[in-house]
């Protein structure tokens, strides 16, 4: 007598069974935690929306900047680099800005390292700049002025939600992996033809 062996396949249902139990209240808060500041990005305003600027002193940072054009990327320099990479570098204050979608940023807004170096652009982002302290300000280029065109917003819009973090924990998440803080940096390395 044969002894025939059958395999049982144990069949799971689909989890789209009973779609009662995927349904949520819409708007529910799923109580996933506190928000952790994961990305601030640094960049300058779009052309398309308003923006605030953190008021505060010590929201600020006069610092030096190296923009590498062609990643589109920004970089911190550290002080001891600032001599070595200093006909590349661009002074800027680094203000806390946020848009209407409350997405905090880091503004780079460039000023004159000396009257000589002043231009319309400049001095245009830093009109911007002092008026988006006060009210929801829009900045447009305009080439053919040679500057930016500030906009107001005509509506009654409500004061900005300001992230809690001190500057210094904002500049470390905007900043990640986009300081440059020796001669072994690969920003570096391109520049003197290295790499």
């Amino acid at each position: 007598m044969k002894n025939d062996t059958y395999l049982e396949q144990v069949t799971t249902p689909s989890i789209f069974a009973d779609l009662s139990k995927l349904r949520i209240p819409i708007g529910l808060n799923m109580g996933s935690g506190v928000e952790l500041l994961s990305k601030v990005p640094v960049r300058k305003p779009l052309k398309q929306e308003f923006i605030r600027v953190n008021p505060a002193e010590d929201m600020m940072l006069p610092t030096v900047i190296y923009e590498d054009t062609h990643e589109r990327e920004t970089f911190l320099v550290s002080p001891d680099m600032m001599g070595f990479l200093a006909d590349q570098l661009k002074p800027a204050v680094l203000v806390v800005a946020v848009n209407r979608q409350n997405v905090t940023f880091v503004w780079p807004v460039k000023v004159a390292n000396d009257n000589a170096s002043r231009n319309d652009w400049h001095e245009t982002a830093l009109q911007g700049c002092e008026l988006a302290k006060k009210r929801w300000i829009r900045l447009a280029a305009d080439m053919s002025l040679g500057a930016y065109r500030l906009f107001e917003a005509q509506g009654e819009l409500s004061e900005p939600a300001w992230v809690t973090k001190p500057l210094n924990e904002l500049l470390e998440v905007a900043f990640r992996d986009k300081v440059i803080s020796s001669e072994d940096h690969p920003v570096v390395k391109r520049l003197r033809g290295l790499v």
